[in-house]
């Protein structure tokens, strides 16, 4: 019985070892190895395909075959070394040649080596400072292999390095660079919203504003979910008096991201232009919700609770703000707070507030004179409006003041 066995396991040995040796065995395990781009597996296994060969004519099949991987192999290798030697023009024509080399092969099996070679093609443009025919040659690597990850990534780099110079450009204030690379960015991404986002932005600064749409739309297409494009078209639509659409741009933003305070402010600021104080204060109140130091939300408020005379809102919101919020508006909104409420110590104190932040500044002078006058300081009150009608367009408001008083201690 042991015999039997012995005998088995030679026979199952001797039957496997002729498979292996089997010359349409080792020709499909040359093929497998091409697919999966290794030269060296693919080349052994042809070799010992020959070798095993049983006749002149299988010997010559193979050995053509094998002929086809080395030429395209040689190709490879002198591209590579030409472009290491920056020869680019050589290391493009011999890619070429080796694309040619496989699009004449009958075996359907070249799929990565096209791709490599569509990639090594790719990063000799990137080398010559051509990122639009590199990234071409990136997207013809992925159409060979889209499971290979670097070929996205080729992409990616070569968008991301254009989009980080014209941001150094856009810093600097030099907005005709800047456009340059952001455009360069989109050409090699098509789909690259912050790449449109920021062309939008220097369009708008130009005063472009159908440019500026146009990227914006661009951006919101490529990547619906890109809610600063939303916010920055819904403000271009606001600035050129869209409201419909302003309104329906930032309700997008603050769908996507409802923690972009800027959109609520903006909606807010088209719901006043519409006289609609109710939907404009909710708004400002996210907005302040999401950033407690959001200084404009907070004057923006303060002026809609004044203009409704409700004075206690206005105090109740600016009262207790830190330094680092307040500005000369909020300070001068609670100075007028404080005097709709008769609370006159507490109304000079904002104004003079409101004015050491911004001196001389009109409408907080006048603040500052009506304080004045219910602390019953008449002569520092007539200081004060005379002050304020140095500017034109409160002229008439402070002498109207002054004229009042002055009547007043007359009689």
């Amino acid at each position: 019985m042991k015999k039997l066995t012995i005998v088995a396991l030679i026979l199952t040995a001797l039957i496997g070892q002729a498979i292996a040796q089997n010359p349409e065995v080792l020709v499909a395990k040359a093929r497998e190895a091409i697919k999966r781009f290794d030269i060296q597996a693919a080349d052994e296994a042809y070799k010992a395909a020959m070798k095993a060969a049983i006749d002149e004519d299988e010997y010559k099949e193979i050995e053509t075959e094998w002929q086809v991987l080395e030429k395209i192999n040689i190709h490879l290798r002198d591209a590579r070394r030409a472009m290491d030697g920056a020869d680019y023009n050589e290391a493009l024509a011999k890619y070429e040649e080796a694309l040619k080399m496989i699009e004449a092969s009958p075996n359907d099996i070249w799929g990565k080596f096209q791709a490599e070679a569509y990639y090594s093609m790719g990063m000799v443009h990137y080398r010559q400072e051509k990122p639009i025919q590199a990234a071409d040659e990136f997207r013809n690597a992925m159409g060979y292999d889209p499971k290979e990850d670097k070929y996205g990534k080729a992409i990616e780099m070569v968008r991301n390095k254009h989009y980080s110079e014209g941001h150094k450009f856009y810093k600097r204030r030099d907005f005709r660079s800047a456009r340059a690379e952001y455009e360069k960015a989109v050409a090699v991404d098509p789909s690259f919203a912050s790449g449109f986002y920021q062309l939008a932005l220097i369009a708008k600064r130009e005063g472009n504003y159908d440019a500026s749409e146009k990227y914006y739309r661009d951006a919101v297409t490529s990547d619906p979910t890109h809610y600063k494009s939303w916010y920055g078209l819904g403000s271009l639509y606001a600035q050129l008096g869209n409201n419909a659409k302003a309104i329906e741009s930032l309700k997008m933003s603050i769908s996507i991201n409802p923690s972009y305070e800027k959109s609520y402010y903006v909606l807010a600021k088209v719901y006043e232009s519409q006289k609609n104080s109710s939907l404009a204060s909710q708004n400002l109140k996210k907005a302040i919700e999401v950033d407690k130091s959001y200084t404009m939300a907070y004057e923006l408020l303060a002026n809609i609770y004044n203009d409704q005379e409700n004075f206690s809102a206005t105090v109740s919101l600016l009262k207790g703000l830190a330094p680092n919020v307040t500005s000369y508006k909020t300070n001068y909104y609670l100075a007028h707070a404080y005097n709709g409420t008769s609370n006159y110590s507490a109304a000079l104190t904002a104004a003079t507030q409101s004015l050491a932040k911004k001196r001389n500044w009109a409408p907080a002078l006048v603040e500052k004179g009506d304080a004045l006058k219910g602390l019953k300081r008449n002569k520092d009150a007539v200081i004060a409006y005379r002050q304020a009608a140095r500017d034109a367009r409160w002229k008439s408001v402070a002498q109207y003041r002054i004229d009042e008083l002055t009547k007043w201690e007359g009689k």
